[in-house]
C-alpha cells in the first residue's frame, strides 16, 4: 500500500491510501467521522470533506481549532461540526448527536493518547474503514497502552498505544490491520469481511517514528509514568 501514499489535504501521505482502500471496499453510504482535526486545514478525512463532497462529522476539543472549523463549514449542509472532548465515556452519544449511521465508510482517530480507550469503547457502529494514530516508538508486537487517566499530551514520546495494542483490539472488534503509513503516524485497519483484497497483517510493513519523514520522533518522557500491558 506504500506505492499509493500522497498528500494532498492529509497530515502525510493518507489522503492516497485513503483512497485506494476505499476503491477496493467500496463505499456506499459517503459517509466519515474524524475527531482531532483541529481547524480543518488539513486531516486524514478533510479531502473526503472538501473535494469528494462526503457527509461527514468532525470534532475537535480546542476552542480556537473549533472556531475555524466550525467557520470553514458553516455553509457545507453535507458536514457538521462538534466543539466536543471525545472520551471513552462520551464517544457512543457524540456519534448519535452528530447523526452518524450505523456503518459509517470511515472514521478517523487522532485524540494524542486516548485512541485506544475511544475505540474501545465505541459500540453499535461498524465503520468500514478504521484510522488511529498510534506510538510507533514502542515495541510494534508488544500491547502498550496510555493509562486511560494519563494526562493531556505533553509533547514527549509518552503517548497513545502501540501498533501489536491496536492489531490485538482490531482483531477484537473484527478489523485487519492493512498499513502503517511512511511517516509512523497512522495505522489503517478494514473491517474484516472487507479485507479480502489487503496483504495479512503479518506483511504490513511496520514503521518506527518519521514525522515529517525526516527520521523524527518526539522527545523522550522523563515523567516516570508507565503504559499498561493489555
Amino acid at each position: 500500500m506504500t506505492g499509493y501514499e500522497f498528500q494532498l489535504l492529509s497530515q502525510n501521505g493518507e489522503d492516497g491510501v485513503l483512497a485506494e482502500i476505499l476503491r477496493r471496499v467500496g463505499a456506499p453510504g459517503r459517509w466519515f467521522v474524524e475527531f482531532g482535526v483541529e481547524s480543518g486545514r488539513e486531516g486524514t478525512c478533510v479531502a473526503l470533506a472538501d473535494v469528494a463532497g462526503w457527509h461527514g462529522l468532525f470534532m475537535e476539543s480546542d476552542g480556537s481549532h473549533n472556531h475555524l472549523l466550525h467557520q470553514k463549514y458553516q455553509w457545507n449542509a453535507g458536514v457538521t461540526t462538534l466543539h466536543a472532548t471525545v472520551t471513552p465515556e462520551r464517544v457512543n452519544e457524540l456519534f448519535a448527536a452528530g447523526g452518524v449511521p450505523e456503518e459509517p465508510d470511515v472514521v478517523s482517530i487522532d485524540i494524542d493518547g486516548g485512541d485506544y480507550w475511544v475505540w474501545r469503547a465505541l459500540r453499535g457502529y461498524r465503520p468500514r474503514v478504521v484510522v488511529v494514530e498510534y506510538n510507533s516508538a514502542l515495541p510494534p508486537h508488544e500491547r502498550l497502552v496510555q493509562p486511560p487517566e494519563a494526562a493531556t499530551w505533553l509533547g514527549t514520546a509518552f503517548f497513545g498505544a502501540s501498533l501489536g495494542a491496536l492489531v490485538a483490539l482490531g482483531e477484537e472488534k473484527g478489523y485487519r490491520l492493512v498499513h502503517c503509513e511512511l511517516a509512523g503516524a497512522n495505522a489503517f485497519f478494514v473491517r474484516s469481511d472487507l479485507a479480502v483484497h489487503f496483504p495479512r497483517p503479518d506483511e504490513v510493513q511496520r514503521r518506527g517514528p518519521n514525522y515529517f519523514l525526516t527520521s523524527y520522533g518526539h522527545p523522550t518522557d522523563d515523567t516516570g509514568r508507565e503504559y499498561l500491558k493489555v
